[in-house]
């Protein structure tokens, strides 16, 4: 028995068996199997079985943008053998003869390794699946909502009963919440246990960090067990599920070092802290703009309008949010406060009395740790990320403003504004600082002076310094 397996984004996973004769696909409602996608055409293609041959031949019936199998476009007509996957706009068909599945047996418990080799097949099998649940995902802003998007898009696109996402946070109560010792092992093990009616698959980020566990399975009698293909498209949805989860921790860190470290460490001293807790309880106003002496840093990446049409936008969105993750988590080492500037970061840097490290010296530190991080990834197909780091020293106002809905620590005057401007001096992986940031750093770093340089906006020009030796 043959039969299609058709998933599409925005509907429901269906099995189609196939029967003698002709099976049209296409928009129109006379087709026996009717798309959604607006890329499909009204009649797109046709499906002939003749049973007693075994066959299946596909003709593509003369479709706008084309009929694929196997990633190869049809010209004409095909035939068809078990296992290929049919492609028409975002519907992905993929064919199936029961009669391979019942004479290869009930297939036992099996462990796959959680390599890179397999995540990059994964993700080459189900990239248009995951363009559209990216899209989705990448509107929501808490974990709990972006788990319940992605179970209900797997249960569709899957055909399966359950579908539970566990938060590492939840790991020591995850024999509570699923079945051990599978899930135990896929955590212990970091792989994917695969069993004919479930799968444990766990969500491991860029940097080999367990993230969660994503737990699929079936119980629905005679529903056919879990396939090679089935665990691909989990493994490249735990991808998208780990980018998920560390945005929302990110955000998570920056909102928790808003409210606390900030307001404790940054800006009152320690015997104001209390009363201005209290009052902070009690009025929910944070504290307005003030001046004081800050050393700002600006770093972005340069071209990234080339480079996103070049390597294409969720690749790189994939590298600026690993840009984000590697600076701030730079900047909140050596207590600065961020803010993300679309393809960049502005950091403020104050003197604090519990730090004896001047802001300007903990700001070169932190530039420095930036360009050799940046400097040492390697990002495959972008392998032309440049950035640069300026620093500038002097007055600003600084402080939380806005409305009480969107609040922000920002800082404002021509020290921010000059620091900016100097960025375009920083490139490529350079690290230029002002005059008074250089004064103060004089006998701690290797400098040369760039000279006196004129600023787009400003009339006087500045003398600008350049930190060399930075692998040093």
């Amino acid at each position: 028995m043959w039969r299609l397996n058709v998933s599409e984004p925005s509907t429901d996973s269906r099995i189609v068996e196939l029967r003698d004769g002709i099976v049209r696909i296409g928009r129109h409602a006379d087709n026996g199997i009717i798309l959604q996608d607006v890329s499909a055409s009204r009649f797109h293609a046709e499906v002939v079985l003749d049973s007693k041959q075994n066959h299946v031949l596909l003709t593509d019936l003369n479709s706008t943008n084309g009929t694929y199998v196997n990633r190869q476009r049809v010209n004409g007509s095909v035939n068809l053998n078990s296992n290929d996957i049919i492609r028409i706009g975002q519907a992905v068909i993929h064919l199936i003869d029961e009669s391979e599945i019942k004479l290869s047996g009930q297939p036992q418990t099996s462990t796959h390794r959680f390599t890179r080799e397999l995540l990059l097949e994964s993700l080459d099998e189900h990239a248009v699946l995951l363009y559209e649940i990216s899209k989705r995902l990448n509107t929501i802003v808490n974990i709990e909502e972006a788990i319940q998007e992605v179970s209900g898009m797997m249960k569709r696109t899957m055909s399966i009963e359950n579908c539970q996402i566990v938060h590492h946070r939840d790991f020591h109560r995850i024999s509570q919440i699923l079945p051990v010792p599978s899930a135990l092992n896929a955590i212990r093990t970091r792989s994917a246990e695969v069993t004919p009616t479930a799968m444990f698959v766990p969500v491991i980020s860029g940097e080999d960090e367990m993230l969660g566990l994503m737990y699929f399975a079936k119980s629905r009698p005679g529903t056919r067990p879990f396939s090679r293909r089935d665990l691909q498209l989990a493994i490249a949805i735990s991808h998208q599920v780990a980018l998920t989860i560390q945005r929302m921790e990110l955000m998570e860190k920056l909102r928790q070092q808003e409210n606390i470290q900030k307001l404790l460490t940054r800006f009152v001293p320690p015997e104001e802290a209390a009363e201005l807790i209290a009052d902070y309880e009690r009025t929910g106003q944070l504290p307005g703009l003030r001046q004081a002496k800050v050393s700002i840093l600006f770093s972005d990446i340069a071209g990234s309008t080339s480079l996103a049409e070049h390597i294409g936008a969720q690749r790189f969105a994939e590298i600026l949010n690993r840009y984000y993750q590697d600076t701030t988590s730079i900047i909140f080492k050596h207590h600065g406060t961020v803010r993300y500037l679309g393809d960049g970061i502005m950091a403020i840097f104050e003197d604090r009395k519990q730090n004896t490290v001047l802001a300007e010296e903990r700001a070169v530190q932190a530039g420095i740790e930036i360009l050799r991080k940046i400097g040492n990834i390697h990002f495959d197909d972008a392998n032309d990320v440049i950035i640069g780091v300026a620093i500038h020293t002097g007055p600003a106002m600084v402080g939380y403003i806005g409305s009480n809905e969107r609040m922000e620590f920002n800082a404002l005057g021509d020290t921010v504004n000059v620091s900016f401007r100097m960025q375009e001096l920083a490139r490529p992986n350079r690290l230029v600082i002002g005059p008074a940031t250089m004064a103060a750093i004089v006998d701690k770093y290797q400098t040369r002076r760039i000279g006196a340089v004129s600023l787009k906006g400003r009339e006087k020009p500045i003398q600008v310094y350049e930190v060399i030796n930075l692998s040093d």
